[in-house]
């Protein structure tokens, strides 16, 4: 099972102060204008919002994700640079996991070159 179902819960779902990221990596795209996401989550009780940031070297947000009440474990998204980097560049990829009522349980970065 790769995704939450309320009525069908994973046996090794965790509560979610207990959520975390299991991998996080980034696989550019050849027009270096987009970033494949991929994320793997440990199995969860209740789905989680996830909040995705890429930033340059400056710290500068250049391009961002929100995903409310994420149900997917493992899950791919494509991110859109809002700036194009001049040259190669080295860029971080940020990531959390929230609840609105605890806030970040959990954060990962990861460092990509585009």
């Amino acid at each position: 099972m790769k995704r939450f179902h309320p009525l069908n819960i994973h046996p090794e779902s965790v509560p979610p102060e207990q959520v975390r990221f299991l991998s996080l990596h980034t696989e550019p795209w050849e027009d270096r204008q987009r970033i494949r996401v991929h994320a793997r989550l440990t199995p969860f009780q209740k789905p989680p919002n996830l909040e995705f940031e890429i930033r340059d070297l400056e710290e500068r947000v250049i391009a961002s994700a929100y995903i409310v009440e994420n149900i997917e474990f493992d899950l791919v998204i494509t991110m859109h640079l809002q700036r194009l980097p001049p040259q190669t560049q080295q860029l971080t990829l940020k990531a959390a996991i929230l609840y609105e009522e605890l806030g970040v349980v959990s954060k990962e970065k990861t460092g990509f070159t585009i």
